[in-house]
C-alpha cells in the first residue's frame, strides 16, 4: 500500500524535472538564436547552410552531431585548419568569437536543435563547455 504513493511521487517528480529541463533548453535555444544572429550568421548563413567550399554548413552537419566536443571547441576558441563536414573538406579560419562559456552553450543548443538537427533534448551546459580545453 505504501508503494503506490511512493511510486506516484516518483513519477510526479520525474515529470516536473523533465519539464523544467525542457523549459531551460528552450530558454537556452532562444538566447543562442540571438547570439547566432550576432556572431555566426554572416558565414554560416541564416539557415545554417554555410557557403560551399568556404564555410561549412551547420544544418544537418555530421561534424557537429558526431563530435560535439570539437564543435564546442571551435565556438569557444575558434578554428583553423582542415575539417571535413558532410564528406566535403573545408580549410578556412574561424576566429575566436570571444563568447563566454554560457554563450557557447546557448549557441550549441540553438544549432543542435535547428535546421533539421536534433540533440534529442540533450542540453549542452556551461559546465560541459568549461570542460573543453584548447588542444
Amino acid at each position: 500500500m505504501k508503494l503506490l504513493p511512493t511510486l506516484f511521487c516518483g513519477i510526479i517528480f520525474s515529470f516536473s524535472f523533465l519539464a523544467n529541463q525542457d523549459a531551460e533548453l528552450d530558454k537556452s535555444i532562444e538566447r543562442g538564436k540571438t547570439i547566432y544572429k550576432e556572431s555566426c550568421i554572416t558565414c554560416h548563413m541564416g539557415q545554417g547552410e554555410g557557403v560551399l567550399g568556404a564555410f561549412p554548413p551547420l544544418a544537418k552537419a555530421d561534424y557537429l552531431l558526431k563530435t560535439p566536443e570539437k564543435a564546442i571547441s571551435a565556438i569557444k576558441f575558434g578554428l583553423q585548419g582542415k575539417i571535413v563536414v558532410n564528406l566535403k573538406e573545408y580549410d578556412n579560419m574561424m576566429p575566436n568569437p570571444g563568447l563566454s562559456n554560457d554563450e557557447v552553450a546557448d549557441v550549441m543548443n540553438y544549432i543542435q536543435n535547428s535546421w533539421g538537427n536534433t540533440s534529442n533534448k540533450k542540453m549542452v551546459t556551461e559546465e560541459m563547455v568549461e570542460a573543453v580545453k584548447l588542444k
